[in-house]
């Protein structure tokens, strides 16, 4: 996990702080991701961390670029940005998540939309029905 850390302290790797990292970063980012199977995205996919909710798209980048199998690695994530329709990452969001088999993310889905009653946060379960009719 050192190579990460250090990378991502570089101003053109900044995915926290810098919106616009370039394609060929992100592919970089993805690669390392990839190869290392205990980097925790939860850790590194913070949105907390992220100086604005453009650099969110970031992340998005990011498990783009991933193989198939890495990509499940960041499903929580994308389900923690249904939460708000107007975020600049909700279609991309719903796009990502159509793309994965039902059966993977149904236990997600089950997960969060429990989370998303028990914070009665309407708009996010408005969101992850659209997501179920979108899916079906």
């Amino acid at each position: 996990m050192f190579r990460i850390d250090e990378l991502l302290r570089i101003s053109e790797y900044d995915i926290y702080n810098n919106p616009n990292v370039s394609d060929e970063r992100i592919r970089e980012i993805a690669e390392i991701i990839s190869t290392d199977k205990s980097i925790d995205l939860n850790e590194y996919f913070d949105l907390l961390k992220c100086s604005s909710k453009f650099c969110w798209l970031n992340y998005l980048k990011i498990l783009g670029k991933l193989p198939e199998e890495d990509k499940i690695r960041g499903i929580s994530l994308l389900f923690v940005l249904l939460q708000d329709e107007n975020w600049p990452t909700f279609q991309k969001t719903m796009k990502l998540l159509k793309k994965f088999d039902k059966k993977i993310i149904a236990p997600f889905f089950d997960k969060y939309l429990e989370q998303a009653y028990a914070e009665d946060d309407e708009m996010w379960i408005s969101n992850m029905q659209s997501l179920a009719k979108k899916l079906k």
